[in-house]
């Protein structure tokens, strides 16, 4: 009974906004035909475009994409007792994460994709030209590099996203996107061909590099930077860094004690919730107004543990053991919109 399809409330409400087809991976009852698959490569082979594919918790990530499909997951950090990524409590009945047991690939055909709420490995971007993705909401695992951009791409946006490895890529991108997304361990980006793009309310934790570009032109705000910054034809604004990362002027913030910014206790990302009297409150512009620098500020929230913004069950209760048959079973649960 534990093991409850948690985002099964969701598809409901999707159901009732779209007209494309819900399939369901890793689903631990009777399958349903056209409905439920083992693997999320089988879900998509089998999906048109603009379906949506659930990942229950367990379920692997696995895939090569090449149509544009809405891959949604439990989120990810959700368990408290967890040593290594202590998680967030009361968030999903079921603690249990997407499994991240190898890469996504996204080849022809797999532009409009979105991942939302997914423990994934890594990503790469296979075929040229591809467009308008997002990855929000999601954990990008693998400790030696999570994105690679092995062919030219645009409009690629990356929301509310955690990354543990390199973001790397030496083609043209265009209109490449980072909001509100933290950089853990050993993440930071890389590119060293022409691209172009904006970094908004992002963490970089990594001491020894945080973000570098070759060519071309971009623009990175109210984000907090422990590592490098390097690029020719970028504009920084109202950022803050441990040393001299950014230039004077334009709000930058220089020499700031990392420990004087947050608050550094509790959940693995719920640590980067600015402390008390932090110099980052209020240091950001979001348009007109005011805004916290990091992860926690600007027009798109960072969300803990990356809960997708669908309907889920965040407390339950069940009898235990074996119910005789023709019996009436009570069973308690909570649910949250999550928007």
């Amino acid at each position: 009974m534990k093991k409850l399809f948690l985002l099964s409330v969701a598809a409901m409400f999707i159901c009732s906004l779209s007209f494309a087809t819900i399939r369901r991976v890793g689903f631990f009852g009777p399958a349903v035909s056209g409905v439920d698959y083992s693997s999320l490569q089988l879900a998509h082979d089998a999906s048109a475009a603009g379906d949506t594919i659930m990942m229950i918790p367990g379920a692997s990530t696995v895939c090569s994409i090449t149509k544009g499909l809405v891959i949604i997951g439990p989120g990810f950090f959700l368990n408290p007792a967890d040593a290594t990524f202590p998680g967030n409590a009361g968030l999903q009945a079921n603690i249990n994460s997407t499994a991240s047991l190898g890469p996504i690939s996204f080849g022809a055909g797999s532009s409009n994709t979105q991942i939302i709420g997914c423990s994934i490995y890594y990503l790469t971007f296979d075929s040229p030209s591809l467009a308008n993705i997002l990855i929000k909401r999601s954990y990008l695992s693998f400790p030696n590099y999570s994105v690679l951009f092995n062919a030219s791409a645009s409009n690629v946006t990356f929301q509310q996203c955690v990354f543990n490895g390199v973001v790397s890529g030496s083609q043209a991108l265009n209109n490449i996107s980072f909001l509100n997304c933290l950089f853990v361990n050993t993440g930071y980006i890389q590119f060293s061909g022409a691209t172009s793009g904006l970094i908004n309310n992002c963490i970089f934790s990594y001491s020894n590099a945080g973000f570098s570009f070759g060519a071309g032109g971009w623009q990175v705000s109210n984000s907090i930077n422990k590592g490098s910054a390097a690029g020719t034809n970028v504009a920084y604004t109202n950022n803050i860094g441990t040393g001299v990362q950014f230039p004077a002027g334009n709000g930058n913030q220089q020499n700031v004690p990392w420990a004087s910014i947050f608050n550094l206790i509790g959940s693995y990302d719920g640590q980067y919730a600015l402390k008390v009297g932090s110099p980052a409150i209020g240091a950001g512009i979001n348009g007109a107004a005011a805004t916290d620098c990091g992860i926690f500020g600007g027009a798109t929230p960072y969300r803990l543990s990356g809960i997708p913004s669908v309907p889920a069950i965040y407390a339950l209760t069940s009898p235990q053991g074996t119910i005789p048959a023709g019996n009436t079973v009570q069973i308690n649960l909570s649910t949250r919109s999550n928007n």
